[in-house]
C-alpha cells in the first residue's frame, strides 16, 4: 500500500497535538481511523513513528525526522496547488523587483525565466541595489520583492532561503597560496585584504574579521568596496585577496582561483524578501517559481 496524503496530513496534526483525540477534534474525525491510519503509516515505513501510552504520546527519533519531511512535502504541495490554480486563472500587472549584482550568479535569473515563461501578462522591472537599500525599497513599498544577502531583516517583512553556502578564499592565479588544496585564516595574516564596506553589511564585515580575532590575529584590510563583484573584479588585478560566497566562483574572471577554508565552516545566506502583507499575487508567483526550483 501507498503513502497517501491524508495519511500524512493526519500524521502531521498528530505529531503537533501529540494527543490522539485532539488531534482527532482537529481532523473532524473520530479517534479510531486516526489509529488506523497511523498503524498502517508505520507498517508501510516498517519503523516506529511515536512512543505512545495510556498517558502520553511522545515522537520517536525517527517521527522527529519523518516529520520535518513530511511538513516540507505538504508546504510544496500547497504552494503546487495555488501556484496551478493561478496559472489557469492568468496572471498579468506589473512585478517591480530588487536584487544584488552578485545574485545573477544564484536563483533569479532562472526564476524570472520561469515566471515570465508561466505567466507571459506579468510585466517585470528590475532594480539593483545594494541590500540595504532593497530592505528599504521593499519596506517602503517602493518595490514587492527583493533578492538580497542576508541581514537582519524588520518584522515587517517576510523571507525565504534562496542559497545557503559556504565561504570560500579568492586568490589571484600566480598568488602563492594559489597551488594549495585549502587556506587557513592563519595563511592570510598580511595579505592586503578587499572587503565588503562595512556601513553596508556590517553583520558580514563583522564575521569575517571575528575569523583572525579568533587566533588574536588582525587582518590586513587595504580595500573597502560596495559590491562582491568588484571584490572579485579586484583579487583578479592582483589588488589583493578575498573570503567570498562560493556562488562567485561562477563569474568567469580570469586570473583568479578560489580555494575552500580549512577547518571553517563559514557560511552565506542569500534571501528573497517581500512584505509580510503583501496583496500582490505576483509576489506570490515568484515566490511560487523560486520554490519549485530549490534542491
Amino acid at each position: 500500500m501507498a503513502l497517501t496524503f491524508r495519511q500524512l496530513r493526519y500524521f502531521l496534526v498528530l505529531t503537533e497535538e501529540l494527543h490522539f483525540g485532539r488531534a482527532a477534534k482537529r481532523l473532524h474525525i473520530s479517534q479510531p481511523p486516526l489509529s488506523a491510519s497511523l498503524r498502517q503509516l508505520e507498517e508501510e515505513l516498517g519503523v516506529q513513528l511515536f512512543d505512545r501510552n495510556s498517558k502520553s504520546v511522545t515522537m520517536t527519533a525517527a517521527g522527529e525526522v519523518f516529520q520535518r519531511q513530511v511538513r516540507h512535502l505538504l508546504e510544496q504541495l500547497d504552494g503546487s496547488r495555488n501556484l496551478v490554480q493561478r496559472v489557469a486563472a492568468g496572471a498579468s500587472g506589473i512585478l517591480r523587483v530588487g536584487f544584488t549584482q552578485a545574485m545573477i550568479f544564484r536563483q533569479l535569473p532562472a526564476a524570472l525565466k520561469r515566471l515570465q515563461s508561466m505567466h507571459p501578462g506579468i510585466e517585470l522591472q528590475l532594480l539593483e541595489r545594494n541590500s540595504a537599500d532593497l530592505v528599504d525599497a521593499v519596506e517602503s513599498g517602493q518595490l514587492d520583492v527583493g533578492f538580497i544577502h542576508s541581514m537582519p531583516l524588520p518584522e515587517t517583512l517576510s523571507s525565504l532561503t534562496i542559497a545557503n553556502e559556504p565561504f570560500l578564499c579568492c586568490l589571484p592565479v600566480n598568488h602563492p597560496l594559489a597551488n594549495r588544496d585549502t587556506v587557513k585564516i592563519h595563511d592570510l595574516i598580511g595579505e592586503p585584504l578587499v572587503m565588503f564596506t562595512r556601513s553596508l553589511a556590517p553583520h558580514y564585515y563583522d564575521r569575517l574579521v571575528s575569523l583572525f580575532h579568533i587566533t588574536d590575529l588582525e587582518p590586513n584590510i587595504k580595500h573597502e568596496v560596495s559590491q562582491w563583484l568588484t571584490i572579485v573584479a579586484l583579487v583578479s588585478q592582483g589588488m589583493g585577496v578575498a573570503l567570498v560566497p562560493q556562488a562567485l566562483a561562477e563569474t568567469m574572471f580570469s586570473n583568479i582561483v578560489f580555494r575552500p577554508l580549512a577547518n571553517l565552516n563559514v557560511r552565506h545566506q542569500s534571501l528573497c524578501i517581500w512584505p509580510s502583507d503583501t496583496q500582490n499575487p505576483n509576489c506570490d508567483l515568484l515566490i511560487g517559481c523560486i520554490k519549485a526550483n530549490r534542491p
